[in-house]
């Protein structure tokens, strides 16, 4: 395709050097030759915002016309690379999903993590922090719908290998939900309690009403806001009743059980 590099070789000067070769330096030993631009852009470079192109147009594609029917034929004219530049990046129109997948879980975890990392662990903010997390997640999630229709609808029952992925996916965010417990604990904000089953019910939980908000039409959907409030009630609901108790605070009444 007119204005696609050659792959292979990096243009620049009166001949194309391959990439990665090496030279001599002043005292004649081996030196890695710098890669030469082609468009402002090195090889790497290039093909690192050819890969995103393709990111992008599979989002749009799986998300607007499904994963079925999506073609490779289609990413390829929309990001406006070659059939064969596609598969130097994915293997398959299966590998391209799961590199949407992929992209759109590791920004939903780093915003988590970010925003919790930030929040307070004052027993007495307990709720707040909760909130917070939530609103990292759903907020991230639901902002682009397109990506949310990825992970939670196009990507399942594709293969067997891509419900593996979405399976581990569902219990990485449990995973994130037992870390918050152990540090609850170690805080002396909660006591110890086994946070794993709860912590994968309540992600399901989550999962399904992110699944239900998307394929709703826009016009009856809840707002984001309201998912964050509700998801966080539910959150506390478990965390205060069976999941991990606060401790109190302050003594208990004279009489009444701490």
């Amino acid at each position: 395709m007119p204005g696609e590099e050659p792959a292979s070789a990096v243009i620049g000067g009166d001949a194309a050097v391959p990439a990665g070769s090496v030279g001599r330096d002043a005292e004649g030993e081996r030196a890695p030759v710098k890669e030469r631009l082609y468009g402002g852009m090195t090889v790497s470079e290039r093909r690192s915002a050819r890969r995103q192109r393709l990111l992008d147009a599979g989002l749009e594609h799986i998300a607007t016309r499904g994963y079925a029917g999506t073609t490779i034929e289609a990413i390829c004219v929309a990001a406006g690379v070659t059939a064969r530049h596609f598969y130097e990046e994915f293997g398959s129109r299966e590998d391209l999903l799961a590199g949407v997948f992929d992209e759109t879980v590791a920004a939903t975890v780093a915003e988590i993590d970010t925003t919790l990392d930030a929040s307070s662990l004052d027993p007495a903010e307990l709720e707040e922090r909760v909130h917070s997390g939530l609103d990292a997640l759903l907020r991230t999630f639901l902002g682009d719908p397109r990506r949310a229709r990825v992970v939670c609808i196009e990507s399942v029952g594709v293969s067997p290998a891509m419900e593996a992925r979405r399976r581990e996916v569902l219990r990485g965010f449990a995973t994130i939900l037992e870390r918050e417990a152990g540090r609850l604990v170690s805080e002396g904000i909660a006591r110890t309690g086994d946070a794993t089953l709860t912590s994968r019910a309540l992600v399901g939980g989550v999962n399904e009403l992110i699944a239900d908000w998307i394929l709703t039409a826009p016009e009856h959907r809840p707002s984001v806001g309201q998912l964050v409030d509700v998801t966080t009630q539910l959150f506390m609901a478990v965390i205060t009743y069976r999941g991990l108790p606060p401790v109190r605070t302050t003594p208990a009444p004279q009489g009444q059980p701490a």
